[in-house]
């Protein structure tokens, strides 16, 4: 049986993440709709698609949060989430989930694979909470450190932001083919809790 379902998500490489996971995990789910809403946006609309009896995939960012629980706990204000909501918290963006593929990644991106960075154990309670470990927002890591090192010179002029903007002219356009056709989540989830858990979230939906 096919499963109509809602994607919200703050832009269009996040959106399409979120459609790559969906696919990965089953074949059962129809996007009906995708909805571009932004970060404050979906905060402040979360409780709105909480009681929605539609299927909801939302995918977020953690950004500043002290962690997903926290997110949550101030997002939802101690609501417990629909079963119908499978709401998805990237640590610490989206972007570190494309990264944490680190060999298609640094192979599309032109460098070498140890220019991404290694892992870090995010919770020491639980040895398999590992994330990549950015010193600073993931995307912008990638254009300030990863960028410069890149022998793909035409890729990286699309990524690389011009003054005054926070992501290159072709930002988006560059990286969903990617994410459509290069990134391999088997190995992506390897080096990102996260991205674990938000395949066992969509996975167990298939079941509720």
């Amino acid at each position: 049986m096919m499963i109509d379902i809602i994607i919200a998500g703050e832009d269009l490489v996040t959106q399409e993440i979120a459609r790559r996971i969906l696919n990965y995990s089953v074949a059962r789910f129809n996007i009906t709709r995708v909805e571009p809403v932004r970060g404050a946006e979906i905060k402040n609309k979360i409780l709105n698609y909480n009681r929605l009896n539609l299927p909801v995939c939302i995918l977020t960012d953690l950004d500043n949060a002290n962690c997903p629980p926290s997110l949550i706990q101030d997002w939802f204000k101690g609501q417990e989430i629909n079963p119908n909501l499978i709401f998805n918290i990237a640590c610490d963006e989206a972007e570190a989930w494309l990264m944490a593929d680190k060999r298609s990644f640094s192979k599309f991106l032109g460098i070498k694979e140890e220019d991404i960075p290694g892992i870090k154990k995010v919770d020491r309670r639980n040895p398999n909470n590992i994330e990549l470990d950015f010193k600073y927002k993931p995307s912008l890591f990638m254009m300030r450190e990863l960028l410069p090192k890149s022998n793909n010179k035409n890729l990286a002029d699309k990524l690389r932001p011009r003054e005054g903007a926070k992501k290159g002219p072709e930002y988006n356009s560059t990286l969903i083919p990617f994410i459509r056709n290069e990134w391999d989540i088997s190995l992506a989830k390897q080096n990102s809790y996260s991205l674990q858990k938000a395949l066992k979230r969509i996975a167990s939906f298939q079941n509720h």
